[in-house]
């Protein structure tokens, strides 16, 4: 039995919920419990947020309170994102079939999209009603028993954002913090709604819209913020570079690995790929290269817990000007901050003048701007270090991480009008 990082629950209810939800068997963060956990907040909200709905509208016909009514709203468009949120959840549990062999992780990020533009909606129409107040003010009715009513809905919004919240930490679900957040602003929202119906009894009605006007400026701000980082997932967000280097400094730990490169990272919720390119001598058989790309492979894997694919690069080491080649372009790279490595280095002609070629690997910060300056330098160095014995060069440039193709000049020696 996995032993599970135990978190105190604030209630003896929320931790009842989740024993009774999670598998003990399985860590917090799994698939598995991700999907049970997130399905149970999900309709945990559509329920309570459904209550709260109809109550709140109630309340706001008897008393005539717009900003009521809008927070009523709110509560509304909570039920339909949280019934996103239990069903984004609940097919994301969908094994892998044919159609889709990654499994149905991206799910969640659909969820957190739908989400955020609930978020940005509620933050449209709670800056629509504070402005329509501040431009037509309307008496409210707040007796006593009405802030009564208010404050027991802020209690139960106040126990559903902190549920959301415990269960966010445990799974590291970006949907569910997301969601605690929500929860969290509903909480300001009726709070401002009760000093609304307070500042009212005093005779301060301009307080109603004001407030809910900041209050919106939040909401807006939070569900954009959310939406980007929904969206970035959706398209192919670029890996984390100390990822990167992880996986390159596995790949080349290994015994008879020259070189990495080309590392692809692909990313399905919470199913992560990488794939990768090393480079080993051409003199090995086919056998012995594919065992070292298998252990490669394992490396990787067992260090990032991701799915590795390996891709084999003979390289022929037995040129006359190889091993002094890659020697001055390793130097070369060590005093060039923008560049990180060299793969698919080759040598060609049995007498000099010899044609060479190469790829360099740059940092994932460097613009393709920086490339001709790249360039420069390498014929430069070249020249210096080669003159003659080198009368044609053919040079590419890419990042550590890019899907764009290669970017790739050829070059002949001596450069004309030098």
């Amino acid at each position: 039995m996995i032993e599970n990082k135990k978190q105190k629950m604030p209630c003896p209810m929320m931790g009842f919920l989740v024993r009774k939800v999670m598998n003990p068997d399985q860590a917090p963060d799994s698939h598995d419990n991700r999907t049970r956990l997130g399905m149970l907040a999900g309709w945990t909200s559509t329920v309570m947020s459904a209550f709260m709905a109809a109550a709140k509208f109630w309340l706001g016909l008897v008393s005539g309170s717009v900003s009521m009514i809008a927070d009523a709203t709110n509560n509304l468009t909570d039920m339909g994102s949280s019934l996103v949120i239990a069903l984004g959840f609940q097919w994301s549990r969908k094994p892998r079939d044919e159609d889709h062999p990654f499994g149905h992780g991206r799910i969640e990020a659909v969820a957190t999209l739908v989400l955020a533009i609930a978020l940005i909606l509620v933050g449209a129409e709670v800056a629509k009603s504070g402005v329509m107040r501040l431009i037509n003010p309307q008496p409210i009715v707040a007796p006593p028993w009405l802030l009564v009513a208010v404050g027991i809905t802020v209690a139960v919004k106040t126990w559903m954002a902190v549920f959301a919240r415990q269960l966010a930490k445990l799974t590291k679900s970006q949907v569910l913090e997301a969601d605690a957040w929500n929860h969290t602003f509903d909480i300001i929202c009726t709070l401002m709604v009760v000093v609304a119906l307070v500042s009212a009894r005093f005779g301060w009605g301009a307080v109603d819209g004001w407030t809910a006007i900041g209050v919106a400026l939040f909401i807006l701000y939070t569900g954009i913020s959310y939406a980007r980082e929904a969206i970035d997932i959706l398209l192919g967000q670029k890996p984390d570079p100390s990822e990167v280097r992880k996986i390159y400094e596995t790949a080349v730990s290994v015994d008879e690995v020259m070189g990495a490169h080309e590392i692809m990272v692909h990313q399905y919720g919470d199913v992560k790929m990488v794939s990768f390119h090393i480079e080993v001598d051409a003199k090995l058989s086919l056998v012995e290269a594919h065992e070292i790309s298998e252990i490669a492979e394992r490396a990787v894997e067992k260090r990032l817990k991701w799915r590795a694919l390996a891709h084999v690069d003979p390289v022929d080491r037995s040129h006359t000007i190889f091993e002094e080649l890659n020697r001055v372009i390793h130097e070369h790279i060590k005093n060039e901050s923008c560049l990180v490595d060299v793969h698919d280095l080759r040598a060609e002609g049995d007498a000099a003048p010899y044609k060479v070629s190469f790829d360099l690997v740059t940092d994932m910060e460097t613009a393709c701007s920086e490339y001709n300056h790249i360039y420069d330098s390498c014929v430069n160095w070249i020249e210096k270090k080669f003159g003659e014995r080198v009368n044609h060069a053919e040079i590419g440039i890419e990042a550590a991480v890019e899907s764009a193709p290669m970017a790739r000049r050829k070059f002949d020696f001596p450069i004309p009008g030098k």
